[in-house]
């Protein structure tokens, strides 16, 4: 039989994570050739999630809870997840379940039947889509894909989801750094340079609408934070995007020729300096164009690959 460790990081979900842990485990239990392990992780929570997730481990021989005494963020989380994980797949899957639990097992069954070593759930590729998430999340998100999905020279349109299938073999031996929500990614990237087998399937983002309702205002100084770690995150897999830098930033050379005359630069160092700006910034620009070429081509040779998969299933 084959054994799935089911990873449930979780942070201040109240009452809500018992419906939602009973609602993933009658999931599971349709299918009795898998061994079932659930992983819950508190991460610090202040409210009654501990307690829901005791509850629920209460009368479960195969449930195990992870409490941290303080919010560590969801990288460690996940490395407490994964340090505990025992079975031959692992499966991390949302707490609120913005995924339903039949999209899990959609991940866990792609594993085996395509051998793969990673399956990600995927909202922004052919075929996904979000529903009821706060426009300024979805924006911010979509964009954030976007530019790791350009790291990837467009191979895959998701990376920031957590939601996804491993084999557990490799997901150890994954040795992630961040804490944030940009460990998914950071996951990924990794996986991808050590040339794994990683499958992407459309699925549907869903918030409810006790989670909307129990949103709070948008954190400018973590929204910032979050923005310079996954650009840092996309030009450390991909350092060639930093060359294409320059060529994005408009005014450069009014700036640099600006510059210059406070400086009491002469004609021959305004030339030069001129030169020496233009230079770098249509270089830049070449460099950015066929980073934007390949991105492209990759994406319709995924997406034909994709449809024609999909036409022999």
């Amino acid at each position: 039989m084959t054994t799935v460790s089911v990873i449930v990081p979780a942070y201040n979900e109240g009452p809500a994570l018992g419906a939602h842990l009973v609602a993933l485990s009658e999931q599971f239990a349709h299918y009795t050739c898998y061994e079932v392990q659930y992983v819950i992780v508190d991460d610090g929570s202040t409210d009654q999630t501990h307690s829901v997730a005791q509850a629920f481990a209460r009368f479960r021989k195969n449930v195990a809870v992870i409490r941290h005494e303080r919010n560590r963020g969801l990288g460690e989380a996940l490395r407490s997840g994964i340090a505990r994980a025992s079975g031959e797949y692992t499966v991390v899957v949302d707490a609120d379940l913005s995924y339903t639990p039949a999209v899990a097992m959609e991940l866990l069954e792609t594993l085996e039947r395509d051998n793969a070593d990673i399956v990600l759930a995927s909202a922004y590729m052919r075929g996904g889509s979000v529903r009821n998430v706060p426009l300024l999340r979805r924006v911010l998100s979509r964009e954030a894909n976007r530019l790791l999905s350009l790291a990837t020279k467009g191979r895959y349109a998701t990376l920031t989801c957590m939601v996804r299938a491993y084999r557990t073999s490799l997901l150890k031996d994954l040795q992630f750094r961040s804490n944030g929500m940009d460990a998914n990614a950071e996951i990924l990237l990794m996986a991808v340079r050590k040339k794994a087998n990683i499958v992407e399937l459309p699925a549907r983002l869903e918030w409810t609408e006790e989670r909307c309702a129990a949103r709070r205002a948008p954190n400018v100084r973590k929204i910032a934070g979050q923005t310079c770690s996954t650009v840092a995150l996309a030009l450390r897999h991909r350092p060639a995007l930093l060359l294409a830098m320059p060529g994005l930033i408009p005014g450069s050379w009014p700036l640099v020729v600006g510059i210059l005359l406070l400086m009491h630069a002469n004609a021959k160092e305004l030339a030069i300096g001129s030169a020496a700006i233009l230079a770098l910034q249509y270089t830049s620009l070449a460099i950015f164009a066929g980073q934007l070429g390949q991105f492209f081509a990759n994406v319709f040779t995924h997406s034909k690959a994709a449809r024609s998969k999909a036409c022999h299933l």
